[in-house]
């Protein structure tokens, strides 16, 4: 028999911060309820989108010195 959390995604806490990180665990989770909605992930694309906009845009206005120390940290 399935426990109660064996179809839960997960949660995400964040401390107030809208990070590339936490948006990239979002895009994650976001996937995973696409993948798993009875009425097909298409309602989703919007709001998929939406997170790889922000992504991206958090990603241009990074320094190249700070891109550079999150991938060592990785």
């Amino acid at each position: 028999m399935k426990a109660a959390n064996d179809n839960a995604i997960g949660k995400i806490s964040a401390d107030g911060e809208i990070t590339i990180e936490l948006l990239e665990r979002c895009l994650d989770r976001l996937a995973i309820a696409m993948e798993r909605a009875p009425q097909g992930g298409e309602v989703y694309l919007p709001l998929f989108e939406s997170f790889e906009a922000d992504i991206e845009r958090l990603k241009a206005q990074e320094s190249t010195m700070t891109r550079a120390l999150r991938r060592v940290r990785r």
